[in-house]
Order: C-alpha cells, then sequence, then structure tokens
C-alpha cells in the first residue's frame, strides 16, 4: 500500500507539473544518487531496497540522459556549485563495497561514461563485518513466519511479504537501534553464517584494485565496521574512519578523499561527525537525507544529502526525485538545503 501511495503521488506531481512548480524552490544544481548492490533482472532478493536490477538502472540512465543530465564524479560536482550556471548534473555512488559493482555496475557504467564513486567498508573486504541486514534478509528467505520480540510475528509466504517484513524490521531498527540485538540472536538460531553471506557479495582485495583503476571510479571510505557512529565516542568515530581510510589507501595505492556515513540518517550521523570527517581530512560526507545540491553546500560538504535508486523508480519518482519533491514533503516545505 505504501508503495502504490507513493506511486500514485509520484505519477501525480509528475503529470499535472506539480512536480516542475516546487522545482522552483527545491531543484538544486544536481543530485547525488545512491546504490548498492546491482542483481540481474528478474531475481528476488527481500532486501529489495539495497537491489536494483541492471535492466532497471539501464533504463534509469537512459532517462537522465535524455532529460539533459550531465553524469559528472564527485569533485566536478563540487566544482559546479560555484559557477554561476551549469547543466544539472548527477552523481552515482554505490554503498558497502559488493562484488557487482565490477561485475555488473562497471560495464554499463561505462557504456554511458558515467562516472561513479563505490564508498567501501573494510568489513566487507575482510569478511568480517557485522552485516545484519544480509542475515535478515537471508532469515526471510527461508521462513514462511518468524518472530521478533518487541517486533511480533512476521508472516512471509509470497515475495511481496518477505519485501515487506524486511522493510518493516529494518525500518524499525533505523528507528531505534536497541532492537538490533533481537535481530542479531533471530539470525544466529537460524544458523545463518552473515561471514559467507559476505564471502559470497562482497568485493576481493583484488577486485577493489581493479575498480580503483578504472578512469570512471572513485574508492570512497565507509568507516571499519560499518558501525553506527552517532552511537560511538568521538575517538572510536575518529578511528572508524582513519583506519579504513588508510586500509583503502594502501589497497588502491590512490588517496581516498570522500567519505559516507553508514545508515546516513539523522540517527546515525549529526555535526559531530560531520566535524570529524572533516577534521580527518576528507574533502566531502555524504548523508541519506532527501535533497538536491546547491550552491550553498559549499558551506555544508561534509551533510551533503543523497537520493537512493531503486529497481521501483519509474520516469515520474525520478521526475519528482530531481524537482526535489521528496525534499519538499520530508522538510515539511522548509528550507531546500539540507544540512545536518
Amino acid at each position: 500500500m505504501r508503495s502504490f501511495v507513493e506511486t500514485t503521488i509520484s505519477v501525480t506531481a509528475h503529470l499535472t507539473g506539480f512536480s516542475r512548480a516546487i522545482a522552483v524552490r527545491y531543484r538544486g544544481r544536481g543530485i547525488i544518487f545512491m546504490l548498492h548492490s546491482i542483481v540481474d533482472d528478474g531475481a528476488f532478493y527481500p532486501d529489495e531496497p539495497l537491489r536494483c536490477p541492471v535492466g532497471k538502472l539501464e533504463r534509469i540512465l537512459q532517462w537522465l540522459k535524455s532529460e539533459g543530465i550531465e553524469f559528472v564524479n564527485l569533485d566536478d560536482a563540487v566544482n559546479r556549485l560555484s559557477v554561476p550556471s551549469t547543466r544539472p548534473f548527477a552523481v552515482f555512488t554505490f554503498d558497502d563495497g559488493y562484488a557487482d559493482n565490477i561485475t555488473r555496475a562497471l560495464p554499463l557504467m561505462e557504456r554511458f561514461a558515467a562516472p561513479f564513486t563505490v564508498y567501501v567498508t573494510t568489513g566487507m573486504v575482510t569478511r568480517d563485518m557485522d552485516a545484519w541486514w544480509l542475515g535478515l534478509a537471508a532469515l526471510i528467505r527461508s521462513r514462511d513466519r518468524f518472530d521478533l520480540s518487541g517486533l511480533g510475528r512476521f508472516e512471509c509466504r509470497d515475495t511481496v511479504a518477505k519485501r515487506r517484513a524486511y522493510l518493516a524490521v529494518t525500518t524499525a531498527v533505523h528507528n531505534n537501534y536497541d532492537l538490533l540485538p533481537t535481530v542479531r540472536a533471530a539470525i544466529e538460531e537460524s544458523k545463518i553464517d552473515c561471514r559467507a553471506l559476505i564471502e559470497q557479495e562482497a568485493l576481493t582485495q583484488c577486485q577493489l584494485r581493479q575498480l580503483a583503476g578504472s578512469p570512471l571510479v572513485t574508492i570512497g571510505a565507509h568507516t571499519k565496521t560499518h558501525r553506527n557512529l552517532a552511537r560511538a565516542a568521538a575517538t572510536e568515530a575518529r578511528y572508524e574512519m582513519q583506519a579504513n581510510r588508510k586500509f583503502l589507501e594502501e589497497i588502491t595505492g590512490t588517496p581516498v578523499m570522500h567519505f559516507a556515513y553508514p545508515f546516513g540518517g539523522a540517527e546515525a550521523c549529526g555535526r559531530r561527525e560531520a566535524e570529524i570527517s572533516r577534521a580527518v581530512g576528507f574533502k566531502t560526507a555524504v548523508t541519506t537525507r532527501h535533497g538536491g545540491i546547491f550552491p550553498e553546500h559549499l558551506n555544508h560538504l561534509h551533510a551533503l544529502p543523497r537520493v537512493a535508486l531503486s529497481g521501483r523508480d519509474t520516469p515520474s519518482t525520478l521526475r519528482c526525485k530531481i524537482d526535489g519533491l521528496y525534499r519538499a514533503y520530508h522538510s515539511q516545505l522548509g528550507d531546500p538545503v539540507v544540512a545536518m
């Protein structure tokens, strides 16, 4: 129902021109898009928000190009913010460090000459990250029902129900991280090996080097363990950033100047984390807050917003994302410029 309502609103806003009207205030100079994993068309994954079918990504790129959107990297995007008038631009980013970023995403991005940044977590490459969301997806895929203390019983006999269950649990966790031990316990009780799941999904050191060698690719940092930095002491948050950056630079042989906060919402990063990322020496840091990129973001380079792309996107939802409709909604028609 939620997806249906969102789609209906997007189509209506697009076709009536309301989205264009909102764009007068809420559309920035450009937009940073967020993706994670790129999968084969037709494949089923309970963690659908983290997966984008390769065919869908191709259609998204085609549509953006037809709309006159220019594909640029993060450095170019920052430079354009100080230029009086430029073509609208899009930046593409991929979080965590999935192997399909090189096997599926890279060939497609090369066809469109589209630069992209891959934010890599150390624990993905070393296979020792607490990837509870992968374990949760495996749990939901393998069960017709399951119980979580504090969250209740989830019936998930078909693909729609499984996707709904995944979204419900992850949303609850991101609203209250004290629920995580319960989720981890359910994964362990089901004998699901998250380390083995990472082994199947993540970049190897060799693939990371190959990816970094592409002229289209920028490697960014994404912490050592993918923890919620807002829940860590300042010294621990700094270590997470510095250790991850050193790890990536030693493997790739190139400077790592851009950073993405794990989870990226208000409950996972704030002004303290932005100041730490700046002090560590990152040029930019991105969140998951909705919104476009404005010249004013030159004063907030460590709190840049991003907008997620997914397999459910249509020309109408893309139009609304570019025009800033979702920022207008989430801010209740407030400030179009997203900051911490």
